[in-house]
């Protein structure tokens, strides 16, 4: 039940107080769950990648943590994803997830990181081509309360914060439906 939990937007203590468990017995369960997921897979030729950032941070606010990932709203999967500052070296830790894949159109807000490293006659820049994405990035904040914007929960350590996005992405990639 810790997973679903998690995965549905309780904070570690709620658990913690529901399940009548120790903050320990919560920690590693997420940790060795997230250690048993896979990266997703980078499928070989993307038609449309909808690529976007989403605000988090870690302990406190001036040490951000944004999400950056990719949307493939065809498959409705999450192709690749990376935890990072919002720099144009997250960006390209992220792109270069892409390598091996064909991307026939980037479809992206108007971020300079983008410009400088998308093929500009495959890059697409606008809120229309992006709808998809921005309604993912609600589906994530909803669910995941260290992502929501207005919270006292919050991730205290980097790797937890990494660790409860992974188990999130695995489980949207499954199709599996929030409990």
């Amino acid at each position: 039940m810790i997973v679903p939990m998690t995965l549905n937007g309780s904070g570690i203590r709620d658990i913690c107080r529901v399940l009548r468990v120790s903050i320990n017995t919560v920690l590693k369960t997420i940790r060795e769950k997230a250690a048993c997921v896979n990266e997703p897979v980078v499928p070989a030729r993307v038609t449309e990648l909808q690529v976007d950032e989403m605000w988090s941070f870690v302990g406190r606010k001036e040490n951000q943590c944004w999400l950056w990932y990719g949307w493939d709203a065809a498959r409705r999967k999450v192709v690749c994803w990376q935890l990072g500052r919002r720099t144009d070296a997250t960006c390209k830790r992220l792109l270069e997830k892409l390598k091996g894949s064909l991307v026939m159109r980037y479809c992206t807000d108007e971020l300079e990181s983008y410009q400088k490293f998308l093929p500009p006659a495959r890059h697409w820049i606008g809120k229309d081509a992006t709808q998809s994405i921005e309604r993912n990035n609600l589906n994530f904040r909803t669910h995941l309360k260290r992502l929501q914007r207005d919270t006292i929960c919050f991730s205290k350590v980097e790797d937890m914060h990494y660790a409860v996005t992974k188990l999130y992405i695995d489980h949207l990639n499954a199709g599996q439906h929030l409990l």
